[in-house]
């Protein structure tokens, strides 16, 4: 039997509104700044999610409207980058992130895969929960093996 419970681990270097609102149209070219791969001002020219590395893992983030999604970052098909997919919402109103590479389809909530219709596989997906000042956790079921084999130094 599996536990619900989660372990939450904080997102550093991007907060709720640094991420691109994908339900908002005038949001087309949005300046943040973040740490993830440098320092700076970065201006998205185009829509995106985010990239981050968290408990040893790439994931990327989605904003729509009041809601954040966290998917493993390569698709489960070709190992795409999901990060540079697009939202798209299904006939049932689903949200689904588009794989930039072969255009599979996953569902946000589930990372169950809506197209191409019979595949079974599925992305990895996350609880996201927003704090205070708009900090980002992402739950795990566990914490990365490699912080007890002594690979990383904290």
């Amino acid at each position: 039997m599996q536990s619900s419970y989660k372990i939450f681990i904080p997102v550093d270097g991007i907060k709720y509104s640094d991420l691109f609102d994908w339900s908002d149209p005038s949001q087309k070219c949005k300046v943040v700044q973040t740490s993830i791969q440098r320092p700076g001002l970065l201006r998205q020219n185009s829509r995106t999610g985010s990239l981050i590395n968290c408990n040893e893992q790439k994931i990327a983030l989605f904003r729509h409207g009041g809601d954040v999604f966290a998917i493993n970052e390569k698709c489960p098909h070709a190992g795409g980058p999901l990060h540079l997919g697009d939202i798209e919402e299904m006939p049932d109103n689903t949200l689904c992130i588009r794989c930039p590479w072969h255009s599979w389809r996953f569902d946000l909530l589930t990372g169950k895969v809506r197209m191409p219709k019979g595949q079974n596989r599925e992305a990895k997906v996350y609880p996201v929960s927003v704090g205070e000042n708009g900090k980002l956790s992402i739950g795990f079921d566990e914490f990365n093996a490699r912080y007890f084999s002594g690979d990383i130094d904290f």
